[in-house]
C-alpha cells in the first residue's frame, strides 16, 4: 500500500526507473548472450561472471529505487546513488562506443541512464532536504 502523502511525480519516476532497472538487470543476469542478440551488441560478452555480477548490480538499484518510490524523503540518499551510479555507467559506456568496444545498440539502451541520472537531479534541485523527516536510508525489509 502506497502512503499518500508522497507525490505523484515521484512514484511515477522512481517507479519507471525500478521497472527501466528490472527489465535490464534480469536479462543481463539470466541470458546475456540472448540479450546482446536481441539488441544487436558487439561483441558479445563473454565473461559469465562479470554479466552475473553487473546484472545484480543493476537489480539493486532497481530495488532501491523501488525503495525511493515509497518514500522519497527517507530514501533521499539512494537518489544521490542513482545519481552517481547511472553517471558511471553512461560515461564508461560511452568511452567503450568511442573506442570500438561496443556498438550503438547498446550505447542507445544506456542513454535510458541519462536521462535518469538528469531527472533524478532535477528532482532533487527542485524538492530542498526538509531536516524534520531526517536523511536516513529506510531499507523496508
Amino acid at each position: 500500500m502506497s502512503d499518500p502523502t508522497v507525490d505523484r511525480y515521484a512514484r511515477g519516476l522512481f517507479t519507471c526507473a525500478a521497472l527501466f532497472n528490472f527489465c535490464a538487470g534480469l536479462p543481463i543476469l539470466l541470458a546475456m548472450p540472448w540479450m546482446a542478440q536481441v539488441i544487436g551488441m558487439r561483441p558479445v560478452p563473454d565473461a559469465p561472471l562479470l554479466a552475473h555480477l553487473f546484472g545484480v548490480l543493476v537489480l539493486v538499484f532497481g530495488w532501491g529505487y523501488s525503495r525511493v518510490a515509497r518514500d522519497p524523503v527517507a530514501n533521499r540518499p539512494i537518489i544521490h546513488m542513482g545519481i552517481v551510479g547511472k553517471s558511471l555507467v553512461v560515461l564508461s559506456v560511452g568511452y567503450d562506443f568511442l573506442v570500438g568496444n561496443t556498438n550503438w545498440p547498446f550505447a542507445l539502451l544506456v542513454s535510458g541512464d541519462a536521462v535518469f541520472a538528469a531527472l533524478f537531479a532535477a528532482y532533487l534541485a527542485s524538492r530542498p532536504m526538509r531536516a524534520s523527516r531526517g536523511n536516513g536510508i529506510s531499507l523496508g525489509i
